[in-house]
């Protein structure tokens, strides 16, 4: 498996830019520095240390508004 991912954690507000291959899990520097303007240690990302960038707001808007509409989507399957 290779392939690069870009995560966001709703609960803490963390973006992480990383590439998978194999069992390795690796910073992505270019895609870090690509996000929020500068190197980042892995670490203060993932530990929620980073302030998450501007650029981010529409999409931690999106990710918040999908998190709502599955909440609704579970409660009314929930309900047959």
């Amino acid at each position: 498996m290779n392939t690069e991912v870009l995560t966001y954690s709703r609960s803490r507000g963390v973006f992480a830019g990383l590439t998978l291959e194999g069992a390795v899990v690796e910073q992505d520097d270019d895609s870090t520095h690509a996000i929020y303007g500068r190197h980042m240690m892995f670490r203060n990302i993932l530990s929620g240390k980073a302030t998450t960038p501007r650029s981010a707001d529409a999409f931690l808007r999106a990710v918040s508004e999908a998190g709502q509409q599955a909440k609704i989507a579970e409660a009314k399957e929930d309900r047959k």
